[in-house]
């Protein structure tokens, strides 16, 4: 009995030696799967001339606009321009009847022929009084009576200047006249009305030529033009030369070009915008205030940068950035500084050499350090 249970526990611990014994196949190391990436999803990144150009809605505004008011009380005696007029500086527009202040000026004359013959007289006496004072012939209260007249009567006579000077421009503001060039609108009084300082304006005038036109620019192209321009300054490099121009209603060209004027002293804080001026000859008055225009500005000269498309530029907290395939294939973020856009291709700044490989299509599903697998039109 014992010979027949060694005899089958022999070949049982056999077994189970041999099991402890036998390794277990590893499997192989699988890399990671590179994801297959359309070749029409790639462009390179290349540096060509391109000739800056912007459009912005426009508002045209007049660069004087003036509501006329009497500097003085009276009747109206006369109108001399119509509705619509342009005027020039200068211009007799309106008369006030200047019968009462041309009496006042009389007066005013008059009281001054009596200031200076007083004034002639005291200081006579006071010249008299200054020779007889040292020789004991007058006391010192009438030295001092002589001198006290002569200083009244001096200034009596500054008095009646200033008197003849305001019964003097009284007059003359009885002739109301253009303050600068421009259309005038239709006159707020007839003739025979009694207008006074305190009223409304007699008419309204609008400088025409020449005439600004606004727009609106966005705080953060702003602050990257001021920052562009102080850089290119600190480099000793000139910023190129803008030409602006408008188109009108319609699609019409206006025919003359205009200079950047000013940005405007304060920013929008509601909208985030700031106003841009620029002057524009209007000689035929064809721009009045208030009409709508889109204002188009396009460099002289051509300059050289490296452009992507915009399809191919990100954004978020960090700013700009582009999703690249670096030589093997694996996807890299580059964070850019963009500068002009020239139709559907944005100029980059900084951040992008050219001749690298920027994902154009699905690069926001992509994230760096994604190995991928580039596939030809004929592979897809």
């Amino acid at each position: 009995m014992e010979k027949t249970v060694r005899l089958l526990t022999l070949p049982l611990l056999a077994l189970i030696l041999a099991g402890c014994g036998k390794k277990e196949a590893e499997p192989e190391a699988v890399g990671p799967v590179a994801l297959p990436l359309a070749e029409s999803s790639l462009t390179t990144a290349t540096v060509r001339a391109i000739q800056p150009a912007f459009e912005h809605p426009g508002v045209i505004e007049a660069v004087q606009h003036a509501k006329v008011k009497p500097e003085i009380a009276a009747t109206i005696s006369a109108i001399h321009f119509a509705a619509g007029d342009i005027v020039e500086t200068g211009q007799n527009l309106m008369e006030l009847d200047p019968a009462s202040y041309q009496a006042r000026l009389e007066a005013a004359e008059a009281e001054m022929l009596s200031a200076k013959a007083n004034a002639e007289q005291a200081e006579t006496n006071w010249k008299r009084a200054e020779g007889l004072k040292p020789k004991g012939y007058i006391s010192e209260l009438d030295f001092d009576k002589a001198k006290a007249s002569r200083d009244v009567a001096l200034a009596n006579v500054a008095k009646a200047a200033a008197q003849l000077e305001q019964a003097r421009l009284d007059v003359a503001h009885t002739r109301i006249k253009a303050p600068f060039s421009g259309r005038i609108s239709k006159p707020s009084f007839a003739v025979g009305d009694y207008v006074t300082p305190a009223g409304q304006p007699l008419f309204e005038l609008v400088q025409l030529d020449p005439i600004y036109a606004t727009a609106s620019v966005g705080l953060k192209n702003y602050n990257n033009y001021v920052i562009l321009r102080t850089e290119m300054e600190r480099e000793g490099v000139e910023m190129p030369e803008i030409e602006l121009t408008l188109e009108l209603v319609g699609g019409l060209q206006y025919p003359h070009t205009g200079k950047f004027e000013n940005w405007s002293h304060s920013s929008s804080q509601s909208s985030g915008m700031i106003t841009g001026r620029a002057l524009f000859p209007n000689p035929e008055g064809l721009l009045l205030p208030g009409q709508n225009v889109t204002l188009v500005g396009k460099a002289l000269r051509k300059t050289e940068r490296t452009m992507v498309p915009q399809a191919a530029v990100l954004q978020d907290q960090q700013g700009y950035y582009v999703m690249t395939l670096d030589d093997t294939d694996i996807v890299r973020r580059q964070n850019v500084q963009m500068g002009v856009r020239d139709g559907a291709d944005w100029a980059v700044r900084e951040g992008l050499e050219p001749g690298t490989r920027v994902i154009v299509a699905g690069a926001q599903a992509l994230r760096a350090g994604t190995q991928v697998a580039v596939q030809s039109n004929r592979q897809q």
